[in-house]
Protein backbone atom coordinates (compact mmCIF):
# COMPACT_ATOMS: atom_id res chain seq x y z
CA UNK A 1 0.00 0.00 0.00
CA UNK A 2 1.34 3.42 -0.95
CA UNK A 3 1.14 6.34 1.45
CA UNK A 4 1.80 8.96 -1.23
CA UNK A 5 -1.01 11.35 -2.11
CA UNK A 6 -1.88 11.34 -5.82
CA UNK A 7 -1.70 14.82 -7.32
CA UNK A 8 -3.95 16.21 -10.05
CA UNK A 9 -1.99 18.07 -12.72
CA UNK A 10 -3.09 19.98 -15.80
CA UNK A 11 -0.57 19.10 -18.56
CA UNK A 12 -0.68 22.67 -19.95
CA UNK A 13 0.22 24.43 -16.70
CA UNK A 14 3.72 25.02 -15.46
CA UNK A 15 4.98 22.06 -13.46
CA UNK A 16 5.92 24.43 -10.62
CA UNK A 17 2.38 25.76 -10.10
CA UNK A 18 0.72 24.39 -6.97
CA UNK A 19 -2.67 24.85 -5.35
CA UNK A 20 -4.61 23.16 -2.59
CA UNK A 21 -7.08 21.95 -5.21
CA UNK A 22 -4.36 19.80 -6.79
CA UNK A 23 -4.35 17.63 -3.70
CA UNK A 24 -7.99 17.59 -2.66
CA UNK A 25 -9.24 16.81 -6.18
CA UNK A 26 -6.91 13.86 -6.77
CA UNK A 27 -8.69 10.59 -7.46
CA UNK A 28 -12.05 12.16 -8.27
CA UNK A 29 -14.58 9.99 -10.03
CA UNK A 30 -16.03 11.12 -13.39
CA UNK A 31 -18.86 13.58 -12.85
CA UNK A 32 -17.62 14.89 -9.50
CA UNK A 33 -17.14 18.63 -9.35
CA UNK A 34 -13.63 20.05 -8.96
CA UNK A 35 -13.16 22.25 -5.92
CA UNK A 36 -10.45 24.66 -4.84
CA UNK A 37 -9.92 27.95 -3.08
CA UNK A 38 -8.15 29.67 -5.99
CA UNK A 39 -4.93 30.18 -4.05
CA UNK A 40 -1.80 29.30 -6.02
CA UNK A 41 1.92 29.36 -5.32
CA UNK A 42 5.13 28.63 -7.18
CA UNK A 43 7.08 25.60 -6.01
CA UNK A 44 10.34 27.36 -6.88
CA UNK A 45 9.75 30.57 -4.93
CA UNK A 46 7.14 29.33 -2.41
CA UNK A 47 5.24 32.60 -2.99
CA UNK A 48 2.48 33.88 -5.26
CA UNK A 49 5.15 35.24 -7.60
CA UNK A 50 7.21 33.14 -9.97
CA UNK A 51 10.97 33.51 -10.54
CA UNK A 52 10.11 36.07 -13.25
CA UNK A 53 8.40 38.20 -10.54
CA UNK A 54 4.98 37.78 -12.19
CA UNK A 55 1.82 36.45 -10.57
CA UNK A 56 1.26 32.70 -10.39
CA UNK A 57 -2.28 31.50 -11.04
CA UNK A 58 -4.31 29.10 -13.13
CA UNK A 59 -4.27 31.41 -16.16
CA UNK A 60 -0.86 33.10 -15.98
CA UNK A 61 1.01 29.82 -15.64
CA UNK A 62 -0.39 28.43 -18.88
CA UNK A 63 1.83 30.87 -20.78
CA UNK A 64 4.73 28.83 -22.14
CA UNK A 65 6.55 32.03 -23.14
CA UNK A 66 7.26 32.85 -19.49
CA UNK A 67 10.95 32.40 -18.82
CA UNK A 68 10.25 30.20 -15.79
CA UNK A 69 7.63 27.89 -17.37
CA UNK A 70 8.44 24.18 -16.96
CA UNK A 71 6.51 21.63 -18.99
CA UNK A 72 5.33 18.45 -17.33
Amino acid sequence: MTTELPVFRNPNRCACLYSKGMFINAGMRPGEEVTGDGNFWCARTQTILGPDRQLCDGDQCLDRSRSCHESL
